[in-house]
């Protein structure tokens, strides 16, 4: 297990800095994280790195004029200290004089932490001085390369309240995650390039505060006993959250989140896309959200979020973290060492998700059943939130009447068991959010960067593959996007839900697009789309509902056969009020 350092002595205070956040972000999280040596080349541009260096006494400092024997020395040191030494110069070529020495570090396998100065991106290729095209430039030789963009005068706020805006949120997880890549697994050099608008020379007084630093440990396929009993050490009396995005099917690993989510302290929300199969609806998580009013919210924060999983469909569980104060974010192996999505990243354990399980889970167990009184009853508080919350769910949706919500809900409440299930992105994804409260056999979706184009053609591979039958669950608009793939389907048993919105309905709903007056002829952009002519000329049953009597009836055709497709018709505008009364954050 690597541990990482106590944060070193952050110098005296009243020190000068320089006044960019970024760099000064760097290079508190690099001391921090045990960068103890910089050899350092004079310029004009780097001069904000070369205020931040001798602000810090904690670092030693060389000063090398020829960035070639600069890199080689530090490639000396960090050859025998076998600890990650860095180097830092200015724009220009001078970057391209340390490539022998990072080409050396990269076969040797030496972490080198190579840090240039650049100029604001908007002026590469414009004729200015000193300007080429840094970034990447060292990229076949080092692990990986970084890019820090200026600070921004105006910066957005951070959700999470503990740095002062995104942009040094941003330059704090880019100096984390360079240094875990180039100290972990096989060691080597890595790039960090790091833009700068003038003044260069402007400073501050040092902030003091210790910078965020992210904990690693090492890759390890089995988890030992040693490293089981320190984690479940750091959990046993604490609020735990577990967080699921989209994954495939697992049962073993399905039985071992079950069994941890056993545990009082644990609390699980799991996106339908999770294929997590686990009692008490733990797949209710935005209708639960906008309902909770703030002290409940604050009285249901977690100390620990553990993430798994790819990335998540609901906003609003992404801000309710964000915006928890204090919390501790924990990513495991199937995850990016530097992924930070909740802006709370602080360990980063390279375990796989099933061992992690199972061996945290089996020493919590003795833990608790030593000390029972100790472990918060964090499970049980959502559980009953759940239960108050589900049958207020129900009130608003029956007094809504017809909707695409009402729909919907009793699609996803009545696919059988067996069934695979794929939903199109836009609302239908949302909706199953909503509405699932049992998965079926297994839930796909296009979830990886939320494109509309390719749906129906996954979702027929997807039926393909599998040996039960498929159902498709779409919008209108992501269906007019490749309806002949009903052509391509001959023994093959999937169904189609087609959602006509007139359109994308999304945009009516998000709030980028919702009060534009363009929005229904310029985002909306109903298709042409003839869904009975379509299904009738590729040799499909056609089925059409336009109230609950009628969808029922529907269903019951639906799941009886094959190459059968549903269109859904409900009001749209009456639909979106609804979704946004659903999704919209209560003021109580």
């Amino acid at each position: 297990m690597m541990r990482m350092k106590p944060p070193a002595s952050l110098g005296k205070t009243g020190m000068n800095d320089t006044a960019d956040c970024g760099c000064s972000q760097l290079m508190d999280v690099l001391s921090a994280r045990g960068v103890e040596t910089i050899v350092l080349s004079p310029g004009s541009r780097n001069t904000p790195l070369m205020i931040a260096c001798a602000g810090r006494p904690e670092l030693k400092k060389h000063i090398v004029t020829d960035e070639r024997t600069a890199a080689f020395m530090a490639l000396g040191m960090a050859m025998v200290s076998r600890q990650p030494v860095a180097i830092a110069c200015t724009s220009g070529t001078a970057l391209y004089n340390y490539a022998p020495a990072v080409a050396e570090a990269f076969y040797q396998q030496i972490p080198l932490i190579v840090i240039s100065a650049d100029r604001p991106g908007q002026w590469i290729d414009q004729d200015d001085s000193q300007t080429l095209r840094q970034f990447r430039s060292l990229e076949n030789i080092v692990k990986k390369s970084f890019d820090i963009p200026v600070w921004d005068p105006a910066p957005i706020p951070c959700a999470n309240g503990r740095f002062r805006s995104e942009g040094e949120w941003a330059a704090n997880r880019l100096a984390n995650e360079a240094v875990t890549v180039a100290t972990t697994g096989r060691p080597g050099p890595v790039h960090i390039n790091i833009q700068f608008a003038t003044p260069l020379q402007a400073t501050v007084c040092r902030d003091c505060t210790p910078p965020r630093t992210v904990e690693t440990i090492e890759d390890s396929t089995v988890i030992s006993t040693k490293v089981s009993e320190d984690l479940a050490g750091r959990l046993a009396d604490r609020r735990v959250l577990l967080v699921a995005g989209f994954m495939p099917p697992d049962d073993r690993l399905n039985r071992a989140i079950a069994e941890f989510a056993s545990l009082p302290n644990v609390a699980v929300l799991c996106e339908t896309l999770s294929n997590l199969h686990l009692g008490g609806n733990p797949y209710m998580i935005d209708g639960l959200l906008a309902s909770m009013p703030a002290e409940k919210r604050r009285q249901l924060a977690p100390d620990v979020v553990i993430s798994i999983g790819g990335a998540l469909v609901s906003r609003m569980l992404k801000e309710f973290i964000r915006g928890c104060e204090n919390v501790e974010h924990w990513t495991l192996a199937d995850t990016a060492e530097g992924m930070d999505c909740f802006q709370h990243l602080s360990l980063h354990a390279d375990i796989r998700p099933l061992p992690f399980f199972k061996g945290t889970t089996r020493v919590l167990k003795k833990m608790i059943r030593k000390n029972p009184v100790t472990a918060p009853t964090y499970g049980e508080d959502w559980k009953e939130l759940r239960e108050s919350m589900s049958e207020e769910y129900d009130k608003r949706l029956s007094a809504r009447g017809w909707t695409e919500l009402s729909a919907l809900d009793i699609v996803f409440k009545s696919i059988p068991r067996d069934y695979n299930l794929f939903v199109s992105n836009g609302t239908c994804v949302r909706y199953a959010q909503l509405c699932l409260e049992q998965l079926p056999h297994a839930c796909y979706g296009n979830r990886g960067v939320s494109g509309i184009e390719g749906t129906n053609a996954t979702a027929l591979g997807c039926a393909m593959a599998y040996g039960g039958k498929t159902l498709l669950v779409t919008g209108d608009m992501s269906f007019a996007y490749s309806p002949q793939i009903m052509a391509l389907t001959e023994g093959v048993p999937l169904n189609i839900v087609v959602v006509n919105n007139d359109g994308g309905g999304i945009f009516r709903f998000i709030r980028t697009t919702r009060d534009l007056d363009i929005r229904e002829e310029y985002f909306c952009a109903p298709p042409v789309l003839p869904l009975k002519a379509l299904a009738e000329a590729y040799g499909w049953r056609y089925l059409r509902a336009e109230n609950e009597t009628e969808l029922r009836s529907a269903l019951r055709e639906l799941y009886k056969g094959e190459h059968i497709m549903l269109e859904i018709k409900a009001d749209p505008q009456k639909s979106t009020e609804a979704l946004t009364e659903f999704l919209s954050p209560q003021k109580h």
